[in-house]
């Protein structure tokens, strides 16, 4: 038996910013509503909320495959981060990937809806925003051509954005919240599903899920820009802001007048460049109302609407042209000389023809020039039959028409003329007055589309976060999977929001990573302050007595003022089962 005086037990573990995590789950509301949505089974040892919300911990803290959790969990403080009296051995791979199955059964799109719904019932907010949509690809390795559930994803190959055509693929879509980055929306999709298709589907759930009230402006690629797809828009009662593709003729004649006007156009917004050695950006537009035939969704009519065209002149897409020149013209000329052979090589039966296809050929070879000419040939064929021909027998003869060249060169006109046209881009939005939305606030809110294909978005999705789904057995849990790691960005993104609206409140700043104030700093910056944050523990009778805490100052303490964090979170274990008495409550 133990006695008073048996010597205390240690054991360092890691927290890092772990707690933090915790904090910002419980602030969002995520844990509330998974125990609502997906109540405790109690012949489980941990419900499907705390495998949910020990998998978002996990994402946030750099990822193990789901077979390792229970490795990662032996160096984690494990009541701090899950609560007190949590056994960890409860979260094997088989109890989480149960969990994925039973986000799946009751429906990814719900629960995140649901996890939505409640994020803005307790923070209530304007109710004008804009919502950034935007796919792409998530590729697949190993096996699965098992039959899937009746609505799962079926992996497809179809058009890569990773430039892997030879591996199968799911089509992962995404709608962030405009101001705070809060994820609204996410698809699953099969491999081979375009783009269009993809935009529609996220059209319909955010028609379902958003207030009618609220004024809601959808941003997102050229996929969007399409007749059927807008009018989906607009019968939805949203606004639209989407770039117009390169291939629409009206965007063409748009810029074609904007340089047969020959004026400079007003300054939209400027920027400095990356590096300190870099140009300014510079962008100046100027709209005007054209009209634009978009599909009724409900008619199938085609009508006629006025939309707003703005014609933006960007100096970091003329400094891009002019970088990237030499290599389009070796490239250029390569598909040049190979084109001009294979032209070469055929037959004609008239001069006219071989001038028609001269015409065509420079018409779709812009960069470079030949001088080119036609000359007739007269070429023997083989006799019908062998041996020697009889006297005066003529030998069949073929006539034909084929196109010389000479002097390629790099046609400098059409450099020029690519050079003036490569520096313009065209938005198109509904909103065609001016009131409230003028030219500076459509270029504005396209631009911050990058938030949901950079770092709050798919960059850090595909990238620190690693979702792509492999070790996964069936596309249903890919799709559940995809969820968790929906609300890992949830978290990080809330997290990255409200730093920055209280460092802007407050008018303060923090270190960046290279130690440079700053009063945008990401979550991943303030994750940095808490690197070296470790706890060790000392038991007495197989309990803990007591934590300490290390290194725990600095811009960590700092970040926790800020955020109003009481840094007691990294000492004082939650109670295990918190969230389940709470939901049957």
């Amino acid at each position: 038996m133990s006695s008073i005086t048996d010597p205390p037990q240690y054991r360092a573990a890691v927290l890092r910013h772990l707690p933090l995590v915790r904090h910002a789950i419980g602030a969002i509301g995520i844990d509330v509503v998974l125990s609502e949505q997906l109540p405790p089974d109690p012949r489980n040892r941990v419900s499907d909320a705390e495998c949910v919300t020990l998998m978002i911990e996990n994402v946030l803290h750099g990822r193990v495959a789901l077979y390792n959790m229970n490795g990662w969990l032996q160096a984690v403080d494990t009541d701090v981060v899950l609560g007190e009296g949590c056994d960890p051995s409860a979260f094997t791979d088989d109890r989480l990937a149960a969990a994925l199955d039973h986000i799946y059964a009751y429906g990814t799109d719900d629960l995140l809806a649901a996890v939505v719904r409640g994020f803005f019932a307790q923070r209530p907010g304007p109710d004008s925003y804009s919502v950034h949509t935007d796919t792409t690809t998530l590729m697949l390795w190993g096996d699965y051509d098992q039959v899937a559930a009746v609505g799962a994803p079926v992996p497809r190959r179809g058009h890569s954005k990773d430039h892997r055509p030879d591996l199968k693929q799911l089509v992962y879509g995404l709608s962030l919240h405009g101001a705070v980055g809060i994820p609204l929306c996410v698809s699953v999709l099969d491999g081979n599903t375009s783009d269009h298709a993809a935009n529609r589907f996220h059209i319909d759930e955010l028609a379902g899920l958003l207030p009618p009230q609220d004024d809601v402006t959808l941003v997102a690629d050229c996929k969007l820009c399409d007749p059927t797809t807008l009018g989906r828009v607009l019968d939805a009662d949203f606004h639209f802001v989407t770039l117009v593709p390169r291939t629409y003729k009206l965007r063409g004649a748009l810029v074609e007048r904007i340089l047969e006007r020959g004026e400079s156009l007003p300054e939209l917004f400027r920027e400095p460049g990356e590096a300190k050695a870099d140009p300014e950006r510079i962008y100046s537009g100027v709209s005007s109302v054209e009209p634009f035939e978009v599909l009724d969704p409900e008619s199938g009519e085609k009508k006629q609407l006025p939309l707003r065209f703005l014609v933006v002149e960007s100096s970091e897409l003329a400094r891009r042209f002019d970088e990237s020149i030499g290599d389009k013209l070796r490239v250029g000329r390569a598909r040049f000389d190979k084109a001009v052979r294979r032209l070469g090589g055929r037959k004609y039966r008239c001069e006219p023809d071989a001038r028609v296809a001269i015409e065509r050929f420079q018409r779709g070879n812009t960069l470079h020039t030949a001088t080119f000419d036609v000359e007739e040939v007269t070429k023997a064929l083989p006799r019908a039959r062998r041996g020697r021909p009889k006297a005066g027998e003529v030998a069949p003869t073929e006539t034909f028409w084929r196109v010389t060249w000479a002097d390629v060169v790099v046609d400098q006109a059409a450099v020029e003329h690519a050079r003036a046209r490569a520096r313009y881009f065209v938005l198109v939005t509904d909103h065609v007055e001016d009131d409230g939305w003028d030219d500076k606030r459509i270029l504005a809110e396209y631009r911050h589309q990058h938030i949901v294909e950079g770092h709050s978005g798919f960059r850090w999705l595909k990238g620190p976060a690693a979702v792509a789904p492999m070790f996964l057995k069936t596309p249903e849990r890919i799709a559940a999977l995809g969820l968790v790691f929906v609300l890992a960005l949830m978290v990080r993104n809330w997290l990255q929001w409200e730093v920055r609206q209280r460092l802007a409140e407050q008018g303060e700043k923090l270190p960046n990573m290279n130690k440079r104030p700053t009063d945008k700093p990401t979550t991943e910056n303030v994750f940095h302050y808490f690197e070296a944050v470790t706890v060790v523990m000392i038991y007495r009778d197989g309990k803990v007595v007591e934590r300490h805490v290390g290194n725990l100052t600095g811009p960590a303490m700092r970040a926790l003022e800020i955020l109003g964090i009481d840094p007691a979170i990294f000492t004082t274990p939650p109670k295990f089962g918190r969230r389940r008495r709470r939901s049957a409550e």
